[in-house]
């Protein structure tokens, strides 16, 4: 596939947008859209439908749902040539109002924000029912997912007393329609993918079929597989630190942004000082980028999902149904390839060469520098990825006059391992100089100007021996000739495991006011097994270390695309197989334990001490809803009013870390919780008119730690001053929200909408970064065994001694904050077609939405509250031109700046993601009414994810994804 071509056909496709009567011309566009049928849309048309299909059907389908349902709700549909034209389903998600796409998720994981809430806030289910996500530290990710295999995806945001529990910013439900209501026939798909970031090309393919195999019985499966091949370049400044006078011959320079220091020889809170330091242009120095990192993330590797069921009715009264779902994204050719210039030594030499900028924090910068005797670090790491889930989902139904007895059974299983190889060559400076210089310059914002040179080629050198590795070195570090050789790593496994029985009554009623009483109950079994590992230098074959261990860098020709300006191009790669091959086997000691991936593990380190627990769960729940219907005047009100209650019962089991003589040991600890909660639901809508319906609901909902959160066990780590403290998060307890709701919804046309949506969240019990001084510095530490503590400062110290000084401590952990916050929100959505317009303009149509969140209330430190990886203001356009042979969808997706989590720890003001927008397009073609061939593109306008510290003078990490285009060819049977 040449790049080139398909660039300019996807952007024919957007020029269509502008001129669609010259790309018309070429087609037959006299049909009239409302005569055509779609091919798998079973849903019979009401009077007031116009039957579409391809996108128009879409947005039809999407808007019937939303207008249909009993509640606020949104989504998204499958078009008539059954698919979603986006890379994944987090990105067709982002088009939903209130839906953010994290780009911070490495690996196309896609996972998203919902109504100013992080993804862990949402519960996702399949047809409505919990599965066992397939999660490790984070949200689902919805990128393990191919979208194929779904006929819908909705976005519940009101939650009634009937639906699953867990949804604090709502439910993310996807959708396999049934056996029974769908048509005959079979189906599928050949596609090809290219990513213009390294020029790779993959595969895809989907097949499925359906079958009524008697009026009252069907089958269906469908099976799409796609090979992944595509990566990210990134260039990191990844920390700023003052000039020194001990580092910077010219440092008289900059003696006016230093403070002096005090009488007593002390150098007050806050500022930097310099015994030249006059402070009269600043006190808090002149910081420069001390730690820059170019760096290749590659992705490879295969996605399959698959689903399948039956369904069966045997009389008009009874309907029993299976229905099965897989999918399994193997990305086993992960490697993350980097090389780090450190320039913090003593040892070094920096001369900047730009001048100081000051910015609003108070602080001065300098944007570039020469250097020399610095440090230089070149790595590889493997990380192989693992997302994994299969789901079984079995119903019964049986309805007769006013009764409905319906029942479901759940078995579920997802797992996700992310495990990692770490392999460095670092060149350290020396007193007498390492003969490593060159230069660099941060591009102040614009890293089409950013320039970093090494005046030696190639940039480093593999160490000479003798090589050594000691326990009471870091146990990932091999001396070599003043130079060093790290094995490190830390690996992460994570299973989940549902199962769960449903059961539900309803009872219809014809009176003036009560529709329906629904009770119901349920059961669920959740397991999560939690286990971790880190790698370790000890045992490895030193004597195998040659200069075969550094190569060629494949990826040096296309960095960053040639966005990057002056680059660092002379940048070898570690030869991962080779140094794999020469390290092992490992020579194992008596207590030794080998991980996973054949290295020596090191149980001091919290990946694995903090990692390896199980947590289970049994979950009670039952509830009751009241459905009504009634009438004011000629106001017709529908809505319901529940109670949901939960019974939770967890015990976790895990090791605590003890330390005596001969070492760390573990003893098996178990800790249990119980906690109930009583969620009541109310909701109403009123057609104000046959177009117009006025929304308003209250719920309350709860959201539980996620199982890797609550690291339950407190373990305390040894270092060069003293100890360190990481507290368990056992008796963490869930956060809870009081939601309310409110829309006006104006379906002024036949598919059309024009809509206004408000939200108000008021969340308790959030779960922060521990601040507690009773924990951070507890007076009497003796059961830690780290005696009596004292603060002085803003130091901890102990009674203890290390190297003859009191011991300094340091702690972390979590814990359930006690100050409330509140998220406030507006929704606001156009979606119109244009058929009522003459001529070839009847075939337009489009939509815009737009969302606004925000944040109020307090931290546990009395810092105001922020909502990390969450833009104030996102925005989507979208545009389609749709005839019978030709469908042409524009889209741009936009979201302002938002902050990432916490304070930088450089110069302590907050990290930011700067705006962003994406343009795809998608062109189709039907060749008949059986054939067509579509060209998805992504990402034209090659937008980056940029990072930066308070302004985008200052960058802190660029992100370069390149385009992505699919082409593909459908058909039917």
């Amino acid at each position: 596939m040449n790049a080139t071509r398909v660039l300019k056909l996807c952007l024919l496709a957007s020029a269509a947008m502008t001129c669609p009567t010259s790309l018309m011309a070429q087609t037959s566009a006299a049909t009239s859209v409302a005569a055509e049928t779609g091919a798998q849309d079973n849903q019979q048309p009401s009077n007031r439908d116009i039957v579409v299909t391809g996108f128009r059907k879409s947005y039809a389908d999407a808007l019937r749902m939303k207008r249909n349902d009993l509640g606020v709700v949104d989504g998204i549909s499958s078009d008539g040539l059954g698919r979603f034209p986006d890379l994944n389903v987090g990105e067709a998600l982002q088009r939903v109002p209130g839906v953010q796409i994290n780009r911070e998720a490495g690996s196309r994981d896609a996972t998203i924000n919902l109504r100013g809430l992080p993804g862990t806030y949402a519960r996702y289910t399949i047809n409505g029912q919990s599965f066992a996500d397939p999660v490790l530290d984070g949200s689902t990710p919805l990128g393990a997912f191919n979208s194929d295999v779904f006929s819908a995806i909705a976005v519940r945001k009101t939650i009634s007393a009937k639906d699953q529990a867990g949804g604090m910013s709502g439910i993310i439900d996807l959708q396999i329609a049934p056996a029974l209501g769908r048509k005959d026939g079979g189906f599928f798909k050949l596609a090809a993918e290219y990513d213009d970031l390294g020029s790779y090309k993959t595969p895809q393919i989907t097949a499925g079929y359906n079958k009524h195999i008697t009026d009252n019985f069907a089958v269906f499966g469908v099976v799409a597989y796609k090979r992944e091949k595509f990566r990210r370049d990134s260039i990191y400044f990844n920390a700023y630190t003052p000039l020194s006078p001990t580092t910077t011959p010219n440092f008289a320079s900059y003696a006016d942004y230093y403070a002096p220091y005090n009488a007593n020889g002390t150098c007050s809170a806050g500022n930097v000082c310099a015994a030249t330091g006059t402070g009269t242009k600043g006190t808090k120095g002149v910081l420069f980028a001390s730690d820059e990192r170019q760096l290749v993330k590659y992705n490879e590797g295969s996605l399959l999902t698959a689903a399948g069921g039956a369904e069966w009715k045997p009389t008009d009264s009874l309907k029993v149904g299976v229905t099965g779902f897989y999918t399994r994204r193997n990305l086993n050719k992960n490697f993350t390839n980097l090389i780090e210039l450190d320039m913090r030594s003593n040892l070094a030499v920096i001369s900047p060469t730009t001048p100081v900028k000051v910015l609003a924090d108070g602080n001065a910068y300098v944007q570039g520098a020469n250097f020399s005797n610095i440090q230089i670090n070149d790595s590889i790491r493997a990380q192989p990825l693992l997302e994994e889930m299969w789901d079984f989902n079995g119903t019964a139904e049986w309805k007769r006059d006013d009764w409905r007895v319906s029942g479901t059974l759940v078995s579920s299983r997802g797992q996700n391992n992310q495990l990692e190889t770490q392999f460095d060559v670092r060149n350290l400076p020396t007193r007498a100089g390492n003969g490593i210089s060159g230069s660099y310059n941060s591009g102040s914002g614009n890293i089409s100007n950013y320039q970093l040179s090494l005046n030696n080629n190639p940039a480093l050198t593999v160490p000479s021996g003798p090589y050594t590795w000691t326990a009471g070195n870091q146990p990932t570090q091999i001396a070599a000739n003043g130079d060093q050789i790290i094995v490190a790593g830390s690996s992460g496994y994570g299973l989940n495991k549902v199962k769960a029985a449903q059961g539900e009554v309803e009872r219809k009623f014809d009176l003036p006011f009560l529709s329906s009483v629904t009770l119901g109950g349920r059961y669920e079994q959740d397991r999560y097994i939690s286990r971790g590992y880190r790698t370790s230098a000890k045992g490895v074959q030193t004597q195998n270390i040659d200069s075969g261990f550094l190569g060629a860098n494949p990826y040096a020709s296309s960095f960053f695309g040639g966005a990057a300006g002056n680059y660092l191009a002379n940048w070898p790669q570690l030869d991962y197989n080779h140094i794999v091959s020469a390290l092992q086997p490992v020579t194992v000691g008596a207590n030794d334990t080998l991980t996973p991936l054949g290295w020596i593990n090191d149980a001091t380190n919290s990946a694995y001490s903090l990692y390896n627990f199980n947590v289970s769960r049994d979950i009670f729940a039952f509830y009751g809803q009241a459905e009504f219907a009634f009438k004011i005047g000629n106001i017709p009100f529908k809505g319901y009013a529940g109670l949901h209650y939960e019974h939770t019962d967890q015990l976790i089991d895990a090791l605590t870390q003890q330390l005596g003589a001969s070492g760390v040991s573990f003893v098996p600890t178990q800790f249990r919780q119980k906690y109930h909660d009583l969620l009541p639901a109310f909701y109403i809508s009123a057609n104000l008119r046959d177009n117009l319906i006025l929304r308003a609901g209250y719920h309350e909902a709860f959201v539980r730690p996620l199982a890797r959160t609550l690291t339950p066990t407190t373990t305390i780590s040894a270092n060069s001053t003293g100890y360190a403290i990481q507290y368990g998060g056992a008796d963490l307890k869930p956060y809870y929200a009081k939601s309310f709701d409110a829309s006006i919804e104006w379906y002024n046309r036949a598919n059309g909408l024009v809509s206004l949506a408000a939200y108000r969240k008021s969340i308790s019990n959030l779960i922060a970064a521990e601040n507690r001084t009773d924990k951070l510095c507890p007076a009497d530490a003796t059961a830690l065994g780290l005696g009596h503590l004292t603060t002085v400062g803003t130091t901890c110290y102990s009674d203890l001694q290390v190297a003859g000084q009191p011991a300094i401590i340091t702690a972390s952990g979590n814990f359930n904050q006690p100050n409330p916050i509140t998220v406030t929100g507006l929704e606001f959505t156009v979606q119109q077609n244009l058929d009522f317009l003459p001529g070839l303009l009847k075939n337009l149509g489009g939509q815009f939405n737009y969302s606004y969140t925000t944040v109020s209330g307090k931290n546990a430190d009395g810092t105001n509250a922020i909502l990390p990886g969450v833009s104030k203001n996102n925005v989507n356009v979208i545009a389609y031109y749709e005839s019978p042979k030709i469908g042409v969808r524009v889209t741009y997706s936009w979201r302002d700046q938002y902050s990432l989590t916490g304070s930088n720890s450089f110069t302590g003001g907050n990290s930011f993601v700067a705006t962003r927008g994406q343009l795809d397009t998608s062109f189709s073609y039907k060749f008949s009414s059986q054939y067509s061939v579509s060209l998805d593109c992504f990402n034209l306008n090659n937008a980056q994810r940029v990072q930066y510290q308070v302004e985008e003078g200052i960058p802190r990490q660029v992100d370069y994804d390149g385009r992505t285009f699919t082409l593909s060819v459908r058909g039917t049977f």
